[in-house]
């Protein structure tokens, strides 16, 4: 099993898929919320080959071999995954090959260059199925030069790999953690892409809140050619003024509102901090979008584990 820098990942991701644990959906009377854990299950190894773009139309890789499934187009939209695999081989079995007909613009074609997956901030690949103790997620790494892949390399003293979405929260004591957000994807094709190829949401499942607890967001892909996570909402471009819509679903009857509060629209002076407003501790996921070039942010959070 090789490590590579998470830095060097853009070029990995154009060529690869993204996955996410399913969301937990859940009603409940506003802040009546216990910060306990839902039962936790047998984790599920997924393989996800990946996408491509050929003569306009969208191509997907294959994987062709025993102990493999390739899951229904409901399946991978409830895992927030395109083009998934579920893997039944038993742990230290060799991983598959896929098959890919994608060529470069030269019409040489591309190869596999292993599975890979994010363990502790650094791109790991598996040539066998590893221990699965709770769902993972491994992509096919696809290149024309199979040069690129390297042995993992020390990083300077001081080097330290930032997120390129996250949220700062700050507690009542005025202690701060960082959350890393997850992207995944929206139906609302009127979203931002952050910078991908398709309309992006942004999550956290398990989020725990105490009274007092506030945060702001950081994302990229907001402002043109930022490699740097940037606070959103950002201004627009001709006022100068964000707005936060703190979203509700009627068919859960689950308002966000009664939640978070936050300014629903003011100067870009002005920090977006959101405020967790219930009097009790709770266990949340939350969900985030942009729109009208990144001034907008819309926020959803539903509690967890409840029925």
């Amino acid at each position: 099993m090789k490590k590579i820098l998470a830095l060097t990942l853009t070029s990995i991701f154009l060529l690869g898929g993204s996955g996410a644990a399913v969301a937990t959906a859940a009603t409940a009377e506003p802040c009546n919320v216990q910060a306990e854990q839902p039962a936790s299950a047998q984790g599920n190894l997924y393989l996800v080959p990946g996408t491509y773009i050929s003569g306009g139309k969208k191509k997907m890789n294959t994987i062709t071999a025993s102990g493999v499934r390739k899951l229904t187009d409901v399946e991978c939209n409830e895992l927030y995954t395109e083009n998934a695999y579920i893997c039944s081989r038993a742990k230290g079995e060799k991983l598959p090959k896929p098959k890919s007909t994608r060529k470069d613009k030269d019409g040489n074609d591309y190869s596999f260059n292993g599975w890979w997956a994010i363990v502790d901030a650094t791109v790991t690949y598996f040539d066998v199925v590893p221990d699965v103790t709770e769902s993972i997620y491994l992509y096919a790494d696809w290149r024309a030069d199979l040069s690129q892949r390297k042995d993992p390399v020390k990083p300077e003293e001081g080097d330290k790999v930032e997120p390129n979405h996250y949220m700062v929260l700050k507690h009542a004591d005025n202690t701060e953690e960082r959350i890393t957000l997850l992207r995944g994807f929206t139906n609302l094709s009127t979203a931002e892409t952050l910078g991908y190829a398709f309309a992006a949401e942004l999550k956290v499942e398990g989020l725990e809140l105490k009274p007092g607890d506030s945060f702001m967001v950081y994302t990229t892909g907001l402002v043109k050619d930022s490699n740097k996570a940037e606070l959103s909402p950002i201004g627009g471009a001709i006022d100068q003024m964000w707005s936060i819509d703190l979203e509700k679903s009627g068919e859960k009857e689950n308002d966000t509102a009664d939640y978070l509060s936050a300014e629903t629209r003011a100067y870009y002076t002005v920090d977006p901090v959101i405020t967790y407003v219930c009097e009790t501790e709770g266990v949340y996921n939350l969900y985030i979008k942009y729109f009208s070039k990144g001034s907008k942010m819309a926020i959803y959070m539903e509690p967890m584990g409840l029925n």
